[in-house]
């Protein structure tokens, strides 16, 4: 009897011990094992932050302002049409180089011109247009053509060129109403003439500026517009740009236009430094008095679109961008390791994307936790900052733990 009860004490203690050591163990467990990962309850986050407002010297008359390769435009005044006078001719110049393609630095075929072509060139005179000298079977380059339509302002050598490359100058209107569709020009109709001397080649300066952003992004336009000056030119020999602004606080291109209907109407290009990278602005102003008022007009409205670049602070240092949520109770913020700013034009959003990863239970106050960027654009580069935890996550209690196998 006495050695049954024994044996029932021994089996009672070593039941509790194995309880015990089972308990411990789980404790152990349970204090020493690793720790979920903490998720960001905002991972990626896309925001975007306005500058300020735009303070552009806009004339009384319509006007636009727009950057090359950005979808930035800007306006004043009622965006009505009317006539463009010579500035359609930049119709005329990308509709010839879509159906006769030139690259850089070719001259293409050579064109004889004809009786035609005269009839033309006295029929501009007559009228008082811009026109330049030609005789029959004057030999001339493509490339020297569009030198003489855009720069001089020909508007004989306009007809010439668009009744050589389409066949007839109404199967050149007829496809110049249709690529100005294609290219986006909603408002812009070509009327009897390749040259915008028709007044009823009307435009505004929405489509203005647009048209003026294409021709810059066309290599063998941009050079054209940008020579104060071409030589060679038969008959005629050099042709002076009518540019009057032409390397004028950065002005690069593009094109003027003037005749008693549509009054001066100039369309500009300015280059300028953003960020380290060129950027190309793009004015036009339609229905001036006179071309030199275009002038006038034009020259405070590009400065004041170069200086309307100035830094945009994205981010300042500390600012809270996501949390992460305890398991156990409470929140880790994540914050700007530093300000971020970026040289932007004033009114333009900056997309912003915010990154956040997982993090381990035992981070620390400072630990990089992801990041924060402004999305890189024709104006600039991407740019990157770190995010860090503004402090360490608590700890998880011996009870949550327990409770939290």
């Amino acid at each position: 009897m006495q050695i049954r009860t024994q044996r029932v004490k021994a089996l009672r203690w070593l039941g509790s011990m194995l309880i015990v050591i089972l308990v411990g163990g789980y404790i152990v467990r349970a204090v020493d094992r690793t720790l979920p990962l903490l998720q960001p309850t905002t991972p990626v986050l896309l925001l975007m932050r306005p500058t300020a407002a735009l303070k552009l010297a806009w004339p009384s008359e319509q006007a636009a302002v727009g950057i090359v390769g950005t979808s930035i435009l800007k306006t004043h005044g009622v965006q009505k049409p009317t006539a463009t006078a010579s500035t359609a001719k930049l119709i005329t110049a990308l509709s010839v180089l879509h159906a006769r393609p030139l690259a850089a630095g070719q001259h293409g075929p050579t064109v004889a011109l004809s009786a035609a072509d005269v009839a033309l060139y006295n029929t501009y005179k007559a009228e008082d247009g811009s026109v330049v000298a030609v005789k029959v079977g004057e030999r001339i380059s493509e490339y020297e053509m569009l030198e003489a339509m855009l720069l001089p302002s020909a508007n004989n050598m306009a007809d010439s060129l668009a009744r050589w490359a389409f066949g007839s100058l109404h199967a050149y209107i007829t496809f110049a109403n249709s690529y100005v569709r294609h290219l986006g020009l909603a408002h812009t109709h070509v009327g009897g003439d390749a040259s915008g001397f028709s007044p009823n080649t009307t435009s505004t300066a929405s489509d203005l500026v647009r048209l003026g952003e294409l021709a810059m992004r066309s290599p063998v336009l941009a050079h054209i517009v940008g020579q104060t000056t071409a030589t060679g030119i038969p008959v005629v020999g050099t042709v002076r740009n009518t540019n009057a602004l032409l390397r004028t606080s950065g002005i690069v291109g593009v094109k003027t236009g003037n005749t008693t209907q549509a009054g001066g109407v100039f369309i500009v290009a300015a280059e300028t430094t953003v960020n380290a990278n060129p950027a190309t602005i793009v004015t036009a102003v339609l229905g001036a008095p006179t071309l030199v008022g275009a002038f006038h007009i034009s020259l405070p409205l590009v400065r004041s679109a170069e200086a309307s670049f100035r830094p945009a602070t994205i981010i300042i240092a500390g600012t809270v961008v996501g949390q992460y949520r305890l398991p156990w109770g409470g929140r880790a913020a994540a914050i700007a390791s530093k300000t971020l700013v970026v040289d932007a034009w004033d009114g333009v959003v900056i997309p912003v994307i915010i990154t956040l990863h997982p993090v381990r239970a035992d981070a620390h106050a400072g630990q990089a936790v992801g990041n924060l960027a402004a999305a890189a654009t024709i104006l600039a580069g991407k740019h990157m900052i770190a995010l860090t935890l503004k402090a360490a996550p608590s700890k998880a209690s011996l009870w949550w733990r327990l409770v939290h196998p």
